[in-house]
């Protein structure tokens, strides 16, 4: 390890097409790099060695509403820390041309029955190449009589468009168009909804309403669904507070508020209020610098959501074990030392298509 916890030095070793994605295994050059042994060390990298200052605007790859644009100097507004979390869902980042991996997320009833789905994830930021900002396909390999169902959706650059979404199911061998002005709807019965996954600013108003410094131990975050687990990733953080209300009168909310680390633009805590005022669901994401090979890429972790009314909780992230059984990820010691990134793998365009949903990953 060298300054500010970037890595000096690498060993290469060989790794078995097992422990690759399907279609990462029929890359031949295609490299994957494992983690740190604790992800502290990647918690600990400064946010300028990350490619994040909060002083001057970030850049962004999209087209903005008319009054929606970024300030041109000076410190950050409420719209370049969700524009910064927009492009972390997308995996904009450059030099980054791609991403794949592994995911899972557990539906946890009221009483305590779970519902597991494990899927791999395609995901290629396009950085506003073609008025297009990012593309992702999901592909579902468990349960078995969810296998083969896969969902790609392709953001556009220009923010006053909808996604375009469409999903493949095996059981009638079709592909499906989503209808538009979806994105309050959640996928798959999650409680995190289609706008929460890929972010659209310019379907909202929103403000900084203020500044707290947060901890696990203290309201709003204490007692929180997966909070424990984040102790050490938001634990004394200042935090800038952005309150955002949607521009569609018609959408089942009345205001989204979300916690954002003031100097690395990490979200680390949201509330969503229905459309009488009451807190609904409240969410805690995970937004980090964890791919050794390179700070700058942002990586995703383990994900809580919790809908107060229902009682119902979504977990979401990587996997402790690969569709091979092969322990991957450690959440008790938070060790990433056996969790392979595949970022850069030389994916082609053909991934994020049609023809690939039904045929690729069979």
């Amino acid at each position: 390890m060298g300054p500010d916890n970037t890595v000096i030095s690498w060993q290469e070793v060989d790794i078995s097409d097992e422990q690759a994605p399907m279609g990462v295994d029929a890359i031949p050059d295609a490299k994957g790099v494992f983690g740190y042994p604790h992800e502290a060390i990647g918690l600990n990298i400064a946010p300028l060695t990350a490619g994040i200052d909060t002083t001057t605007p970030p850049r962004v790859y999209t087209l903005c509403a008319k009054g929606d644009e970024l300030p041109e100097s000076g410190p950050w507004n409420a719209r370049c820390y969700v524009q910064v979390h927009t492009g972390f869902l997308g995996w904009e980042a450059k030099p980054l041309q791609n991403w794949v991996g592994e995911e899972q997320y557990d539906l946890i009833a009221k009483d305590g029955t779970i519902r597991t789905r494990k899927l791999i994830k395609y995901a290629k930021p396009y950085y506003g190449e073609n008025g297009t900002r990012f593309k992702k396909m999901v592909y579902y390999y468990e349960p078995q009589d969810f296998r083969g169902t896969s969902l790609l959706v392709s953001k556009p650059a220009d923010e006053t468009k909808d996604n375009e979404m469409i999903i493949y199911l095996p059981s009638i061998r079709r592909i499906r168009r989503i209808p538009s002005g979806q994105d309050m709807d959640s996928p798959t019965g999650m409680d995190i909804s289609y706008d929460q996954l890929d972010r659209n600013p310019g379907k909202w108003d929103m403000n900084i309403i203020g500044e707290k410094t947060i901890y696990v131990d203290q309201p709003p975050i204490s007692n929180c669904y997966g909070s424990e687990p984040h102790r050490a990733y938001m634990d004394g953080k200042q935090c800038v507070i952005v309150e955002m209300t949607p521009r569609n009168k018609k959408w089942p909310i009345s205001r989204d508020v979300l916690y954002y680390d003031k100097a690395s633009a990490a979200c680390y805590y949201e509330e969503i209020y229905n459309k009488e005022g009451a807190l609904e669901r409240i969410t805690l994401p995970f937004m980090a610098h964890l791919y050794p090979k390179n700070p700058v890429y942002w990586t995703l972790g383990d994900q809580y959501a919790h809908n107060l009314l229902t009682n119902h909780k979504t977990f979401y992230g990587p996997p402790e074990f690969d569709r091979k059984g092969n322990k991957i990820f450690d959440y008790a010691t938070r060790d990433w030392s056996n969790y392979l990134f595949w970022f850069d793998t030389g994916l082609p365009d053909e991934y994020f298509s049609d023809q690939f949903m039904i045929r690729g990953t069979r």
